[in-house]
């Protein structure tokens, strides 16, 4: 853990601030799968059973995947130092990756429906993240470069140390992550085709969070201005994109035009973001010039995928 990570003593431990938000992230997630399961006896068995499998097992993958992917993980990588959670290093996309098996693992159990478990999951995450993104902000991860745009360097979203204001990007994550679950909710409450909910997170989650980890410079899973998570969030709308795409090719009478266009796109998106991340990383362009072409760049795929799943949903739920 890092030194300045914010804790304090209890019963002769300490408990850290970032863990009590994770916590809190847990507790919510499993309040909404309540929520979101009243008066419906076999999801609300397989919510249970996705939580009662899930803390266990995203707590175990989160580690796993930090401790085999993080570069300096690397030097120590031993079972003792990778059961030596104290000391700290944890990966989203594992807990994520637990939550999703757990679900699944659920339905099976409680016999639901996949696509069933999987859309009671997706706003029940993104609760999860709310919090948890803010606990990052009582340790040394969730911030950017040092910022070089005065209005913003000066703003609320700036921390500042001796030498420099950064971005708290994990600020921008929580907010992100509550405007995605009001998404969400308000996209369920429309009774959508079965597994939209789910597929609509993964276009939206993949698409925001690749932003958002390259705004992020704070060493986590990261190699040299590449990071770990960002490639999994690229690959993440990517693949959700030619779901989508697959799918409607093989709907009769849902035309062709629309999903051909979004694969092609999308194959020539990733490298354009590419492109970008060297704009940002060694031009001498400004921030929010190459920020900008970034938003962009990743509007294109959101809207592609979003018409295809409003255009699913047509066909999908009559079937």
């Amino acid at each position: 853990m890092h030194e300045d990570a914010l804790s304090l003593p209890f019963a002769g431990t300490r408990l850290y601030a970032y863990g009590l938000m994770v916590m809190l992230g847990c507790w919510l997630a499993i309040a909404l799968l309540v929520v979101l399961t009243r008066r419906q006896p076999k999801e609300r068995l397989a919510a249970a059973w996705t939580a009662a499998i899930g803390l266990p097992l995203g707590f175990v993958l989160a580690r796993l995947l930090y401790a085999l992917l993080d570069p300096g993980f690397a030097p120590f990588l031993s079972l003792k130092n990778i059961l030596g959670v104290r000391g700290g290093g944890f990966a989203m996309y594992g807990a994520l990756a637990g939550a999703v098996l757990a679900a699944l693992m659920g339905a099976k159990l409680a016999r639901v429906k996949p696509s069933r478990a999987l859309d009671l999951l997706a706003p029940a995450v993104t609760a999860f993240l709310v919090p948890t993104r803010l606990g990052e902000g009582f340790t040394a991860l969730g911030i950017s470069r040092p910022l070089t745009t005065p209005f913003i360097a000066d703003s609320f979203l700036a921390l500042r140390d001796a030498y420099d204001a950064y971005l708290r990007t994990y600020a921008l994550e929580a907010f992100v992550a509550l405007v995605l679950l009001v998404v969400l909710l308000v996209y369920r409450a429309r009774k959508p085709a079965a597994g939209s909910v789910f597929t609509l997170f993964c276009l939206l989650y993949g698409l925001t969070q690749t932003l958002m980890e390259s705004l992020r410079y704070d060493g986590h899973l990261r190699y040299s201005f590449v990071g770990v998570q960002q490639v999994l969030s690229a690959a993440l709308f990517a693949l959700t994109i030619i779901y989508l795409a697959a799918r409607l090719l093989k709907t009769p009478g849902a035309g062709k035009a629309l999903p051909v266009l979004s694969i092609v796109m999308t194959a020539a998106i990733l490298p354009a973001i590419v492109g970008i991340e060297f704009l940002i990383d060694r031009s001498e362009l400004g921030k929010l010039f190459s920020y900008g072409l970034y938003l962009l760049a990743l509007a294109i795929p959101g809207a592609l995928g979003i018409l295809m799943l409003k255009k699913g949903d047509r066909i999908w739920t009559k079937s």
